[in-house]
């Protein structure tokens, strides 16, 4: 008798947790979106300039951050250009879409005569015009960890 009262309340409660997770379906998904289109909260405490998107940048303590070419086409090797203090160590960066979020692509920096120089490319997206982020970090002589950001657009062929 006790089986055949689990696999009741089993049941029950299944067919609970369903109406329940269709209920919610909405909810997740509007928040879902709602987040992927807000790019300001995420850059609270963290370097940023008003620079034109794909300009050379300059931050606070000397940092500066250019393209090879001012004009990025998806699916198109570019360099990047990182100029950083000369007691910075550790930099990572990575690439995130604003315009569409597409997941992020890392960005791995080589040292060359006090430039930070890195070799990339951004996927093309069903957008004619795609805006970036890159969010860079890296730390000083006390290894305090700086962020900054630099935002640039693809622009499709």
């Amino acid at each position: 008798m006790s089986f055949i009262y689990d696999l009741t309340s089993i049941r029950f409660y299944f067919i609970q947790a369903k109406k329940v997770r269709i209920s919610l379906l909405p909810v997740f998904l509007i928040s879902i979106f709602t987040a992927a289109c807000d790019y300001q909260s995420i850059e609270e405490g963290s370097a940023s300039t008003s620079c034109e998107n794909n300009s050379r940048c300059q931050f606070t303590n000397n940092v500066e951050v250019w393209l090879s070419n001012s004009k990025v086409s998806p699916e198109t090797p570019f360099t990047i250009n990182l100029k950083l203090p000369d007691d910075a160590k550790n930099p990572s960066a990575k690439l995130e879409g604003v315009s569409m979020y597409m997941g992020f692509i890392p960005v791995q920096f080589t040292n060359t005569e006090q430039i930070w120089t890195a070799n990339t490319m951004v996927g093309a997206c069903s957008e004619p015009v795609m805006t970036w982020k890159m969010t860079v970090t890296y730390q000083d002589a006390s290894n305090k960890t700086h962020t900054l950001f630099y935002y640039f657009d693809s622009i499709q062929p």
